[in-house]
């Protein structure tokens, strides 16, 4: 049904005014009954005890917005404990604030009241809550109009001009004038004033605007309620909805860090969606890479219509399935329910299918006590080792669940002194080793045209991020093209705890990387990643150090 949504507190918080909108209600998670609350109570939301600790500690994976690795680096350095935090945090994530250096130095401010300082005293009261820094598009407005002396309405043309969409140079340089012959009107002294002027330049192409970032704001806190308080049907969702930042594989070891058991899908029991519920994920038949949308859906129909599946048998003349994706669904362990072996139900589908041919129309059940002496003769009690379960598991789903592929390597990973990653705040400064898993990675230029990579690795504690700077990265570049497992040495970064500066890199297994987007080489060349980036962006890009894209791009 629809319900009118809000608080007026929220919009006061939002500075923000006009009707309500209506909403569909409940919102997500679908195809659950255990949601009984009102996720637009805001008060109740915004002071929710579980929430805000996942967000503190930056264990939003599956988070809108707030699910980065960037991202969660940021919201643990801040300590986000409210929604005014949340929204900061939104918007000093964006491109280009490292260059300027606002994202490093709100988070000095805000960890440290004796760092923070004023360029003007009136800007205590202008930029108060934000520590003197200018985090929002509207700050550029309220500095160049009660600092700088500019009417609202040039204040206004000036944070237009230099918006990173409609950003004009005739319109800065026309209101630059204007701006420094105010400041000299209104005795600001001329090296402050230019100091000022570089910093609304530098920035303000690339902020929010505070409603914009609130509004992010406000979903992220919603989701980051259901992970906390609805975990299985939340990850569940994330994985039917085709994830986010993340792959699947990077969801579903969340999902076991969170506590939760993942089972594999089941013909009398999946859904085509993932469904969550008492602490438990069942895959959906959708995970099935290599079966038809049509096939699964008529799997689900079949069996809501007419019971459950008794037999392979049964299942086949029901359904029609064919060779191949009845193949799939055995291997990956859908049809365990049958409780016979894998092999027994490969071996019975090849004699179903090929031997008998019992989807030809001139098929009859004269023979059926000569079939069921058969199956008893080719049935064996010999099933596939774990091992094998899990090859055939990630090249059906692309992820593992029967173990993590670390736990696959553990006799080779015992021979290496690593910690976990979980334990790496307490590591600051000293140099250390890390077992990982492929997550995710970005590689960038620096301003020198060399070119560095972020590596977003797991293991079964938690996730971290390995910077590999240009000298490093030069050197192991072929490594990186692979899933791991990972052994990484280096510094861990002070500034983040989750951050380790690499030095040295070793894989244990050369199995590829899939994903296209990830090229690279031995000589090192740079072909890009596959994204939708702006111009402005490229030419921001250009311009920071090294140092700073660790703040742009990991915190």
């Amino acid at each position: 049904m629809l319900r009118e949504s809000g608080k007026d507190s929220l919009y006061s918080r939002m500075g923000t005014t006009g009707p309500r909108i209506a909403r569909l209600y409940p919102p997500i998670p679908r195809n659950t009954k255990r949601v009984k609350f009102d996720i637009y109570d805001y008060e109740k939301l915004f002071s929710d005890a579980e929430t805000i600790k996942l967000i503190k500690e930056g264990r939003t994976i599956g988070c809108f917005y707030i699910e980065s690795p960037g991202m969660r680096s940021l919201l643990w350095r801040l300590t986000a404990d409210t929604f005014e935090m949340v929204v900061a945090a939104s918007s000093i994530i964006r491109p280009g604030v490292a260059e300027s250096g606002m994202m490093k130095e709100y988070i000095l401010r805000h960890r440290d009241k004796t760092k923070r300082k004023y360029l003007f005293p009136e800007m205590e009261k202008v930029l108060g809550n934000t520590y003197g820094v200018m985090i929002y598009q509207e700050d550029v407005i309220k500095v160049a109009n009660q600092i700088a002396g500019l009417s609202v309405i040039d204040a206004d043309l000036l944070r237009r001009g230099m918006s990173g969409k409609v950003r004009s140079r005739e319109v800065i340089e026309r209101m630059q004038e204007k701006y420094f012959r105010s400041c000299d009107d209104n005795g600001l002294e001329r090296d402050k004033a230019i100091l000022l002027w570089n910093q609304m330049e530098s920035f303000a192409g690339y902020a929010f605007c505070k409603a914009h970032s609130a509004a992010f704001a406000i979903l992220s806190f919603q989701v980051a309620y259901l992970k906390a308080h609805y975990t299985a049907e939340f990850m569940a969702s994330v994985l039917s909805n085709g994830g986010g930042y993340y792959s699947a594989a990077v969801y579903i070891q969340e999902a076991k860090r969170c506590g939760l058991t993942i089972v594999l899908p089941c013909i009398n029991k999946s859904e085509y969606e993932y469904e969550g519920s008492n602490n438990t994920i069942l895959i959906g038949l959708m995970a099935i890479k290599n079966m038809s949308r049509n096939t699964a859906e008529n799997i689900v129909t079949e069996r809501e219509y007419n019971g459950e599946y008794t037999s392979l048998l049964d299942f086949l003349l029901r359904t029609k399935t064919g060779m191949a994706e009845s193949t799939y669904l055995i291997q990956c362990g859908a049809m365990d329910c049958f409780q016979k072996t894998r092999p027994t139900l490969l071996r019975l589908l090849h004699v179903y299918l090929k031997a008998r041919k019992i989807y030809s129309p001139s098929y009859n059940d004269l023979f059926l006590n000569e079939t069921i002496k058969l199956e008893n003769e080719i049935e064996t009690l010999v099933d596939y080792s774990i091992v094998e379960k899990c090859r055939l598991e990630y090249e059906t789903f692309d992820y593992m669940v029967s173990k993590h592929p670390l736990e696959l390597f553990a006799e080779e990973l015992k021979k290496y002194k690593t910690i976990n990653s979980s334990d790496m705040k307490n590591y600051h400064n000293k140099r250390i080793s890390l077992r990982g898993w492929f997550m995710t990675s970005k590689r960038i230029k620096t301003s020198k045209g060399e070119i560095m990579k972020f590596l977003s690795l797991e293991d079964l504690t938690g996730t971290f991020e390995a910077v590999l700077f240009p000298r490093v990265y030069s050197k192991f570049a072929q490594q990186t093209y692979s899933f791991g497992p990972y052994i990484v040495t280096g510094r861990v970064d002070a500034e983040s705890g989750n951050n380790l500066i690499v030095d040295k890199l070793e894989v244990l297994s050369r199995q590829g990387i899939k994903n296209s987007l990830h090229k690279d080489s031995a000589d090192n060349k740079y072909y890009g990643d596959n994204e939708v980036t702006r111009d402005e962006d490229i030419m921001r890009i250009g311009e920071l150090t090294p140092q700073k894209l660790i703040y742009a791009y990991v915190g």
